[in-house]
């Protein structure tokens, strides 16, 4: 971890807009070995985590002190995917979560189109595991 003590929530308004933001706390922050840094977001309701870089790419952690990336609906898919009876979780929750996704796909299969920039490596500098 870099920082754990300025957060920052743009790259997760950025993804999902602010309604569904309000779903998540933001952890820390943390810095890649090519000088990038991915901000650790938390679903308060299924506890799943969220890295996103600045740009808005998503990433998943893998140990040891790995973080590779993948399409921010997917990662997104994976957070929402809510257990039966959630306490708390309204419909009115889960419809704009799954409308977020929904805006990431369409968002991210257009970009699929574009040229790929180079690829940096995901290799954290960090200590420890950190999910």
């Amino acid at each position: 971890m870099t920082q754990v003590e300025r957060p920052n929530w743009e790259p997760l308004v950025n993804a999902v807009g602010e309604r569904v933001a309000g779903d998540f706390m933001w952890m820390f922050e943390v810095e890649l070995s090519d000088g990038r840094s991915l901000q650790a977001y938390k679903h308060v309701d299924t506890r799943c985590y969220v890295h996103l870089a600045a740009d808005g790419q998503a990433h998943y952690y893998k140990e040891p002190n790995r973080y590779v990336p993948i399409p921010g609906w997917k990662i997104f898919t994976a957070v929402f995917r809510t257990p039966p009876r959630l306490g708390g979780v309204t419909e009115g929750q889960i419809l704009d979560s799954r409308n977020a996704v929904d805006r990431l796909y369409e968002r991210e299969s257009h970009e699929k189109d574009a040229p790929d920039p180079a690829s940096p490596g995901d290799s954290a500098n960090t200590s420890g595991g950190v999910r």
